[in-house]
């Protein structure tokens, strides 16, 4: 727990070095190649001829491109959230929680890739830095996400492999919708074609003054990976569907269940893969909009929406703004 409430106390910056001289000090150069990139961030790979998924976090939060004070916590158990007087403007889980994930697997010596990188909220600019050179990488099996909220989704970004989810899928883990993160970055990328998927890591409510850190559902993903060198190492994971989201433009996205916003297939807009970026941050907007304003407003607002005849960008607004808000009633649920 001390380390880890260590990493929640520094900024980016700060973060890069603790993690070498960390890495030093468990002497990882013996198991691990281990690279500074100036911008890009810290990559980890394991020594000799083997294969390997590449493990992604990302050095920043919404703390080091919003304000430069660091958050003052509650710890209850396995339970953190903000203190009410906090300066910051979130708890840093996102993505806290995964490099503490990834420097675990690194010390119990896990034959697994990093890859730590910087600005990854303000668009993957350290994973796309670094690109070129995890290109040239021969290993690498497939990109595996540690950004997600939650204890047990699988985000999809459309660089899916069937075989690839259903190996999590019978670990307990639900598919859902992602956004962007670095990894799928990386399969945007990726000149071999590798598959991505991202894994909870135990926050809750991120980018917000509500967000908050279940240290159990951490834990879980930590102990899955440690469990599953074999199966992800064994081969190259393939794109069996390149568009971003794929299906899900054809379907869920766009579909709700309810009464209220009843869009199915007859009702999306086919776009080609130049558009689907732009919908992709209009999703965003839309969710960071509803976590800002917080449950009961962004509530109050949805339910005035009428999305008939709608812009596919205001469709893509309001999906991530209902899905923000639906995250929220989580949380207080749980």
């Amino acid at each position: 727990m001390n380390e880890f409430i260590k990493l929640l106390n520094i900024n980016q910056s700060e973060l890069a070095k603790y993690i070498l001289n960390y890495l030093d000090r468990i002497k990882a150069k013996e198991y691990y190649n281990i690279k500074y990139i100036d911008k890009a961030g810290i990559l980890v790979t394991p020594k000799g001829n083997r294969k390997y998924p590449l493990i992604c976090a990302h050095l920043d939060t919404i703390n080091d491109h919003k304000s430069k004070e660091l958050p003052k916590l509650n710890i209850k158990g396995d339970y953190i959230s903000l203190a009410s007087d906090s300066p910051c403007n979130c708890l840093g889980g996102d993505d806290r929680c995964g490099v503490y994930i990834a420097l675990s697997l690194i010390k119990d010596k896990t034959p697994y890739g990093f890859g730590f990188f910087y600005d990854e909220e303000i668009g993957g600019v350290g994973s796309g830095i670094a690109s070129p050179l995890i290109n040239n990488l021969d290993g690498v099996t497939a990109f595996i996400g540690l950004d997600r909220k939650g204890c047990d989704e699988l985000a999809l970004y459309g660089y899916n492999n069937s075989e690839l989810i259903a190996l999590f899928e019978s670990n307990g883990y639900f598919k859902a919708r992602g956004s962007f993160t670095d990894a799928s970055n990386l399969s945007s990328l990726s000149d071999k074609g590798l598959a991505c998927v991202n894994l909870s890591v135990g926050y809750y409510n991120e980018h917000t003054l509500k967000e908050t850190i279940n240290i159990t559902a951490m834990n879980r993903t930590l102990a899955v990976l440690k469990s599953m060198v074999d199966e992800l190492s064994s081969k190259p994971f393939l794109i069996e569907n390149s568009m971003i989201y794929g299906g899900l433009y054809q379907s869920e996205l766009y579909y709700y269940g309810d009464d209220t916003y009843n869009y199915g297939v007859d009702d999306i807009y086919n776009y080609d893969d130049d558009d689907t970026e732009e919908l992709e941050q209009w999703y965003i907007e839309g969710y960071n909009t509803a976590m800002e304003q917080g449950y009961e407003i962004s509530k109050a607002e949805l339910s005035k929406e009428n999305l008939k005849g709608a812009e596919p960008w205001y469709i893509a607004y309001i999906n991530g703004f209902k899905d923000a808000i639906y995250d929220m009633k989580q949380c207080i649920d749980f």
